[in-house]
């Protein structure tokens, strides 16, 4: 070798112009954020909109590192990887992206992607890999210049390829090593003389030899040869304790093509003289995509499998159960009163309790059972061949036991429970969504019951769930065709035997069913909003019913409407209920509006203030269904209540029960010190009217003084009313 090699130095690299970079990204806001945080380091920054714009840029000019989205409009980021690699384009190319399949993001890697970061991403790793992307962009710079000073020079053309970072080597006829270069230390461990003289295979992973045998006895030149090919190399096991290796084998990407000379006896023809090739250690990306596939299966805050990992296993676990003929079991996990933690606490209190959580279940169950976290606070476990439904009845119960010991949270002992919802193949379903869903269905219905417990799907809660739905429909049709109707039951002075109110009773008329009254339907209004389109049509209906009357205006009959605890609940309903009295003209004092005990429990200041308000314009309070939810003195005595109705529950165990008697006398009682009027519910005999009228309760409605009736028959008995009375000689 020439001397002057020895004395050869490399001078530290230095970049000539400005590092440059192209932010790729159709989020605007997310291509504007990230251009302001690498302004901070570096000025010579361009944008674009789109791959298309992208790949016009690159071709216009040279860019250092390249951050790219993956999924844009016009041209995907695949599309601007394929085409600096196409192009064999000198740039490193950094992919931010939100994109979870698994498949497009070790495509991106496939196609050059130097590093990947997943939305939402950290900047800080950002600008690390970027400052080790700029120490590659050196190092190449810096092999550039070598190459360009010592082109010309073949003891130089070695010194490169002893330094480069890939194994290059030559293979006889025989497919014996004939060189190799330095990088053989560095990438398996062994020194060149352990290689040198000996057979290919020896070297090779015993699964990879029969695909290697083709490779390394490459005869075909240049670009009909093989081309990045993946094979494992074994590692040397007893390698200097100085470099350690943490595997016996070690993954490249191998290029080989035949060796040809001049034949001595024919210069037109050719002689194979061996094999020469280019392994490159695929380590680095190796990792990336083993992290980016189990990223893709788990969830990152628990390590349980997530959603899509366990459809894997459902799927595998269906296809094993339908030919053993047993049966396997789903459960849908949803813990109960994580939300208040969560609001309590914070999201990063909650993140910690749904990880202790996981611990919990997980020593709960076998090893070969599956439990996944879906998402928030719903898990889903998967037991596969149980013996019986007692058995999935026991780890159930071993589940729920498990959250039942307290959970430590910033020092404070915090108590959770879960609901369960099981379902099973094939009884259930065969189909994977379909038992998915059946579980949840059978949760939510332990969530209905108090919580805190387990339960089977079975048929009941889909014809529950299709009832709902069905219920749901029909009302929005029922108000786009006019198929509800007003009924009017009056409430009785049992002393002048004289109409002194009415109640406004919304029934829906249905087109199959028939009269149906609101216990059908209003659970369902109120959970679909529906509630809130029907109480001001019931507004409206009931302006144009009978303060649109001449009897009834002229009368001094009150008129009782019945709301939801949606109504009130809405910002704005005293004003918009105070508004509607003006708009038509309803003196407020004939207007009384009935909510029941529970509707105020959640938040009785504010429904305090509300009702206030609508008292002070002269509209009077009800409690309706009086003694049947959180009956409480000290609300009833904060709130501006002006009528008390005793539910007919209570009415109906005058006759039969004392103590039924002795209640409804204690709730008269209580409203009499209160100063609050009275009215009876569903008082259907003589004997019960007495007894109440004995008690001072004087106003009354059941059907023993009138069933309700449409608006034309109550008009008529108003009017009846009103000429008895104006008969009267005055006194």
């Amino acid at each position: 070798m020439d001397n002057s090699l020895i004395n050869f130095k490399v001078e530290p690299p230095r970049f000539n112009k400005p590092i440059s970079f192209l932010v790729v990204d159709d989020d605007l806001r997310a291509r504007e954020s990230l251009v302001t945080l690498l302004q901070r380091q570096w000025a010579d920054i361009t944008e674009a909109e789109d791959g298309e714009v992208a790949i016009s840029l690159i071709q216009q000019r040279q860019f250092n590192i390249v951050i790219l989205d993956l999924n844009m409009p016009k041209k995907s980021g695949d599309q601007v990887l394929a085409f600096i690699k196409d192009k064999k384009i000198k740039t490193t190319v950094i992919v931010l992206s939100g994109e979870a399949s698994i498949n497009k993001v070790t495509e991106a890697v496939r196609l050059g992607a130097y590093d990947i970061f997943r939305k939402p991403y950290s900047f800080d790793e950002l600008e690390h890999s970027i400052h080790n992307a700029l120490v590659k962009l050196r190092i190449e710079e810096e092999k550039a210049q070598i190459q360009n000073r010592l082109a010309h020079s073949e003891q130089l053309h070695r010194y490169m390829v002893d330094n480069s970072p890939d194994l290059i080597y030559l293979l006889n006829l025989a497919g014996e090593f004939t060189f190799v270069n330095d990088s053989v230390t560095k990438l398996l461990g062994y020194e060149k003389s352990d290689l040198l003289g000996k057979h290919y295979s020896e070297f090779i992973a015993i699964e990879d030899r029969l695909k290697a045998e083709y490779l390394f006895n490459e005869r075909r030149r240049e670009n009909r040869s093989n081309r990045t090919i993946e094979l494992r190399l074994k590692c040397n096991p007893s390698a200097d304790p100085s470099k350690p290796f943490e595997v016996s084998t070690r993954p490249i990407e191998l290029n080989s093509m035949g060796i040809y000379a001049v034949d001595s006896k024919d210069s037109k023809k050719s002689v194979y003289q061996g094999t020469y090739g280019v392994a490159r250690d695929i380590s680095s990306r190796k990792k990336a995509e083993k992290l980016i596939t189990y990223q893709a299966y788990h969830d990152l805050l628990t390590n349980l499998p997530n959603r899509a990992m366990l459809l894997d296993r459902l799927d595998l676990a269906i296809k094993q159960s339908e030919r053993t003929g047993e049966t396997l079991i789903v459960m849908f996990l949803d813990l109960d009163r994580f939300k208040l933690v969560n609001d309590s606490f914070g999201h990063v209190v909650g993140d910690q309790l749904l990880v202790e959580v996981a611990e919990r279940l997980k020593t709960e169950i076998r090893e070969g059972d599956t439990l996944a976290r879906l998402g928030g606070d719903e898990f889903m476990l998967l037991l596969p061949q149980p013996t019986s439904k007692e058995q999935a009845e026991s780890v159930a119960q071993k589940l729920i036991a498990s959250l039942q010991q307290p959970f430590f949270l910033k020092s404070k002992e915090v108590y959770i429970n879960v609901s369960i919802g099981i379902s099973v193949f094939p009884g259930d379903s065969t189909d994977i969504n379909t038992l998915i869903k059946n579980a949840d269905m059978a949760m939510y219905e332990v969530k209905s019951a108090g919580k805190n417990g387990y339960t089977f799907y079975n048929d009941k809660l889909e014809h529950a769930a299709a009832e709902k739905i069905s219920i749901e429909s029909g009302l929005r049709n029922a108000l786009k065709n006019d198929e509800f109707e007003i009924y009017y039951q009056p409430q009785i002075d049992i002393k002048s035997r004289q109409i002194v109110g009415v109640e406004a009773l919304l029934r829906w008329n249905h087109p199959t069913l028939g009269l149906r009254s609101p216990s059908y339907f209003i659970e369902q209004a109120e959970e679909s909003r529906i509630i809130e389109q029907l109480s001001e049509w019931v507004l409206r209906r009931v302006a144009i019913d009978l303060f649109s009357d001449r009897h009834f205006l002229e009368s001094e009959i009150k008129v009782s409407i019945n709301l939801s605890a949606t109504d009130v609940r809405q910002k704005e309903f005293p004003e918009n209920l105070v508004s509607f009295t003006e708009d038509f003209g309803i003196d407020p004092q004939r207007l009384e509006i009935e909510i029941t005990e529970n509707m105020f429990m959640s938040d009785i200041q504010s429904c305090i203030h509300k009702l206030q308000v609508l008292s002070n314009r002269g509209i009077s309070i009800a409690i309706d269904d009086f003694g049947t939810g959180y009956s409480s003195l000290n609300y009833l005595r904060e709130l501006p209540v002006h009528t008390v109705k005793i539910d007919y529950s209570f009415i109906s165990e005058i006759e039969f029960s004392q103590k039924g008697a002795a209640l409804v006398a204690a709730i008269v009682g209580m409203a009499q010190g209160l100063g609050i009027n009275i009215i009876a519910e569903g008082v259907e005999n003589v004997h019960q009217s007495d007894y109440l009228e004995s008690l001072g309760c004087h106003t009354m409605q059941g059907f023993l003084f009138g069933r309700p009736v449409s608006v034309g028959e109550f008009r008529t008995a108003v009017a009846n009313q009103h000429e008895s009375l104006s008969s009267l000689p005055n006194t």
